[in-house]
């Protein structure tokens, strides 16, 4: 099973995620930030959407994420 990040309008699919920054680099309003991920297969930090309420639904990070770790739901 994939651990996610159920937010309100997004998913991020933890497990998949290889922490290679793009959607930070790519939001234009701040939505993601390093949260600590210690002892993860994959990498000991992932991008957490902390700030979901200011996306603009722009899908700039689901088209940015290499692995398709990103699903965006607009209201």
């Amino acid at each position: 099973l994939h651990r996610l990040i159920r937010r309100q309008r997004q998913m991020c699919i933890r497990d998949r995620c290889i922490a290679d920054g793009a959607c930070i680099d790519v939001c234009p309003v701040n939505v993601y930030e390093w949260v600590e991920t210690p002892g993860h297969p994959k990498s000991d930090k992932k991008a957490d959407p902390v700030r979901e309420q200011d996306c603009i639904f722009c899908l700039a990070c689901e088209a940015a994420c290499p692995v398709k770790a990103i699903k965006i739901t607009p209201p």
